[in-house]
């Protein structure tokens, strides 16, 4: 493949949920001729959320840093973090003694509970309205640079209802938007899904149109991989998405510093 594609969406064994290796993520890359890829483990500050307290920031950070010398795909460090509008002084005091290239910011909870249990507890109505005003404040407030998934309330709406909606959010989405452009931040295509009940991108392809005509310009790719196997999985399609939708480029970030890459053919 000409062009840049980079999968900026990988957890490693540093994340709760998963067990698998820089290195190994690395060799899948370069199998699958990727040009960079972003491990972005997850990490979150609510002591509610079963991810807390289990990321071991300088082990991760030296791994990191041994894995990603030498030949082969550049290997950026990331982290996504959860809710990250919430708890900012403990937030900012973790970040600034952090060396991080790249930060997703999602949301994975309404309040303490997590999506799926918000939608089985409180029905799909009070879910998709919360999980959205939930998504304006981290776009509004949160500290990120794209944000992940950003309709995942779909995904777990489809699993638990059979439930898909879209035009009802229409106003929350595009408030959401247009604070992510405002301060110059951007989204991510996930394509965790497609392999789901729903087989869609997150989010959806006319949020990505909308986000593009809006004027949004910085945009990245991920497989959401929690093992090394699905390490670019459906990055090509996404990447034909982007460019059905007028862009001609991919994000990439050093120090969290964006750069627009040419998109891949």
């Amino acid at each position: 493949m000409s062009g840049y594609l980079a999968d900026y969406h990988v957890h490693t064994r540093f994340s709760f949920d998963s067990e698998e290796t820089i290195g190994a993520i690395r060799k899948m890359a370069a199998a699958r001729g990727l040009s960079e890829v972003c491990i972005t483990d997850h990490f979150t500050v609510n002591p509610k959320d079963k991810s807390f307290g289990l990321y071991p920031y300088r082990e991760a950070y030296e791994e990191y840093l041994r894995d990603s010398a030498g030949a082969g795909p550049a290997v950026r460090f990331g982290l996504e973090i959860g809710e990250g509008q919430y708890r900012r002084d403990t937030l900012d005091d973790f970040l600034a003694q952090a060396h991080y290239d790249f930060i997703i910011g999602s949301v994975h909870n309404i309040g303490d509970i997590t999506i799926r249990q918000t939608i089985r507890e409180r029905g799909a109505d009070y879910a998709f309205d919360a999980y959205y005003d939930e998504v304006l404040g981290l776009a509004e407030e949160g500290d990120y640079d794209v944000l992940g998934h950003l309709d995942l309330v779909n995904r777990y709406a489809w699993d638990e209802q059979g439930i898909y909606r879209l035009d009802a959010y229409t106003h929350q989405i595009e408030a959401i938007l247009k604070a992510v452009i405002h301060r110059g931040r951007g989204i991510e295509i996930n394509t965790s899904s497609l392999s789901k009940n729903c087989r869609q991108f997150m989010p959806n392809p006319w949020i990505v149109k909308r986000f593009k005509a809006l004027g949004g310009q910085i945009v990245t790719l991920g497989s959401d991989a929690h093992s090394a196997a699905r390490v670019g999985d459906g990055l090509s399609e996404a990447a034909a998405l982007l460019r059905d939708c007028g862009f001609e480029a991919l994000a990439a970030f050093e120090k969290r510093r964006p750069r627009l890459m040419p998109l891949g053919q």
